[in-house]
């Protein structure tokens, strides 16, 4: 395959020329809301996935990093997938049209399973892999509110699989998105994507809106240049609804169901000459939830929420289709039994079954299966002093697989005053086995007989086994960081942290077993999933905003890591589920955006990601820009072109499942924006 090499130096210098040259252009005329927020602003922003109460994000004692609505409209971004790609720590990669390979600080492919993610506090879980099919999960781009990213353990809070991060989507209150509003964009890579919403009051105590959004995206290519047959389309409509029945009690209920045709090129391997046959197939991945949460104020010291959802889900993969439903109740309780002191408590319980109609080379041990999980968390945030807060908790949770774990956490935040804090953090967490990795038989390649890898007459069958009696992943964290928030218009955030793995999953191989009573004959080379590596983690993540005039931000992310993984004793021809270079030791993430004359808005983006997988993916730099002009108020109009430096690009390989190696195209797409 052939790797586009880096843009070239000039290049490279030409983009940040242009965007250092925005210094000179004199402001004529400002636009409205340059952004929703200022630095400061920003700094004093709620974030509520810390602690799961609100707090200043500049009082949380973790890595947070959050993108707002504004920035999200701003970039240009059509897709979740792709706004996460500003925030320092997390590596964001696309494997083709519609799949993507996302994970924070390491551990990264497209079966990625140490991310917790949520959209409103449902969670976007496939328990058949512990992780998310980004592709099945969307929204209304400008009903997000804000996103927040933690890197880091949540799992005291949030439970075990909240290992290395956690991303939770917030879309906005019903209240803010009033009247009508419509939005499409067409393109050379993204065919068209748009949707409609509206929303009006419910009587004296609330509001509602509802909408439908559609995707339709061209297919990829490969590193010649030619389409790949991975198209897809997306289809989702939902609502949502907020009341208040009295000042103390808030109910939100609200629901989605979206459709999607997946398209997909994989090679099967096959026991028979040619030992690989190359398929396409278009899927089908279709679902509905539905959400309700109360809300209760007690007293001004004591509030309660409870939340319940359903989720169904069936999806089409190479191989396999599944049908699952989810039912997840959640409980808390914020009270303040002593001076000093706040403590938070809740309950959970998930039910989850599933029915899997497998093939050949895909097979379970059970076709159906039934999950159970039961937790409890109790947190207790304590004023040491006006300057000093410390916050101890822990999470216990009991599952069908490795039965009872505990997961504690202890983090330390020093304010000495309102420009500068610095936090101290050390977490246990734990990735509990799922589905997949305790029942699966996967056919993963066939060797042909009489060749190099095999001179042997019989074809050798590649196997990949589970294991009913995996133990949980698990990770001891150290973190620190520093954040400066002052009225000026800079603000920086600085995260160092050290990670210590164990009991991480990996391959062991079986001798080679001849099966001559199969049809056809074959010898079987089984490797099963086991707790077989260890190691260490470690980096540093810097995020930075500028904006020495109220018209012209610039804002920076930075990530540095590291890994050492490696296999325990005895396990000397094992083979690892994880690389330790599948995540990028650089990457530079640079924005700007700039008010021009004429309610004319210009953003740029650069970014820098480093060589992956032992250079089979390339460093590459890339630059997006987006001009838009606000003739009337509640109208925009933009054009946006991405990946602006390459004609094509790969981002990464996926080795399991067969998926075929496609590349990330130059792209431009204009778009209008409506409301009324």
């Amino acid at each position: 395959m052939t790797i586009l090499p880096p843009v070239n130096g000039p290049a490279i210098l030409a983009a940040i020329l242009i965007i250092s040259g925005l210094c000179l252009v004199p402001p004529l005329r400002a636009m409205e809301d340059f952004t929703e927020l200022s630095i400061e602003e920003l700094a004093n922003i709620e974030v509520t996935s810390v602690s799961r109460k609100p707090q200043k994000l500049s009082h949380s004692a973790t890595a947070i990093f959050v993108i707002t609505g504004d920035e999200i409209r701003r970039s240009g971004v059509t897709s979740i997938p792709d706004a996460l790609r500003m925030v320092p720590g997390i590596q964001v990669s696309r494997i083709s049209s519609n799949r993507w390979a996302i994970s924070a600080r390491g551990f990264n492919s497209r079966y990625a399973n140490k991310l917790l993610v949520q959209l409103d506090g449902r969670t976007l879980y496939s328990p058949i892999f512990s992780g998310v099919f980004w592709e099945s999960h969307a929204t209304l781009m400008e009903d997000i509110d804000r996103i927040e990213v933690i890197r880091g353990p949540g799992a005291s809070l949030w439970g075990a699989n909240a290992v290395n991060g956690i991303i939770n989507i917030i879309t906005k209150q019903t209240a803010k998105t009033q009247g009508a509003f419509s939005t499409n964009s067409i393109g050379t890579f993204t065919r068209t994507n748009g949707g409609v919403r509206y929303g009006a009051p419910v009587g004296e105590t609330g509001h509602y809106r509802v909408y439908t959004t559609y995707s339709d995206r061209e297919a990829s290519v490969n590193s010649s240049g030619e389409e790949q047959a991975d198209p897809w389309d997306h289809l989702q409509t939902g609502f949502r609804t907020d009341l208040a029945s009295n000042p103390d009690t808030q109910w939100t209920f609200q629901g989605d169901g979206y459709t999607g045709h997946i398209n997909e090129e994989t090679n099967i391997p096959s026991l028979t000459p040619p030992y690989a046959t190359l398929y396409k197939h278009e899927n089908t991945s279709r679902g509905m939830n539905l959400l309700g949460r109360l809300s209760h104020t007690l007293s001004p010291t004591s509030e309660f929420s409870v939340q319940l959802y359903y989720d169904q889900t069936m999806k089409e993969e190479t191989q396999l289709s599944s049908t699952g439903d989810l039912v997840d109740l959640d409980l808390q309780h914020r009270l303040q039994p002593l001076n000093g002191h706040e403590v938070i408590w809740g309950l959970g319980y998930r039910y989850y079954t599933d029915t899997l109609n497998v093939t050949e080379a895909f097979v379970f041990e059970k076709p159906t299966t039934t999950d159970h999980l039961i937790s409890a968390f109790l947190q207790d945030d304590i004023a040491l002093s006006p300057t000093l807060q410390l916050t101890i908790g822990t999470k216990v949770e009991h599952n069908d697989y490795t039965q009872t774990e505990v997961q504690p956490n202890l983090r330390l935040l020093w304010k000495p005053d309102e420009t500068n804090n610095l936090w101290f953090a050390a977490s246990r967490a734990v990735r509990t086995p799922n589905r997949g990795e305790t029942q699966i038989c996967l056919r993963n390649s066939i060797i042909p007989p009489e060749s190099p890898a095999n001179p042997t007459l019989l074809p050798i069958e590649v196997l990949l086994v589970g294991v009913e009696t995996l133990e949980s992943e698990k990770l001891i964290a150290l973190e620190t960081g520093y954040r400066f928030t002052p009225e000026s218009p800079f603000s920086l955030d600085l995260t160092l942290f050290y990670y210590f793995y164990d009991d991480l999953y990996g391959y062991a191989p079986s001798p080679p077993k001849p099966d001559l009573d199969a049809v056809p004959p074959r010898v079987i080379l089984a490797s099963t999933i086991q707790n077989l590596m260890e190691g260490n983690t470690w980096g540093l993540e810097l995020a930075t905003n500028w904006s020495p005039r109220p018209e012209l931000r610039f804002q920076s992310a930075y990530s540095l890591f590291q890994a050492d993984l490696t296999f325990k004793s005895g396990y000397a021809d094992a083979t690892a589920q994880y690389s330790d270079n599948a995540a990028p030791t650089h990457q530079l993430s640079l924005r700007s955006g700039f008010d021009l004359p004429r309610q004319v808005t210009l953003d740029l983006w650069l970014r820098y990601v480093d060589d992956i997988q032992e250079n089979r993916v390339d460093a590459y730099t890339e630059l997006d820009a987006r001009i838009a002009w606000r003739p009337s108020k509640g109208l925009e109009l933009s054009l946006t072109g991405q990946n602006l430096l390459h004609t094509s690009h790969p981002e990464f390989i996926e080795t399991l499942v067969w998926i075929e190696p496609t590349e990330v195209e130059r792209s431009v797409h204009a778009q209008a924006t409506l409301s009324f």
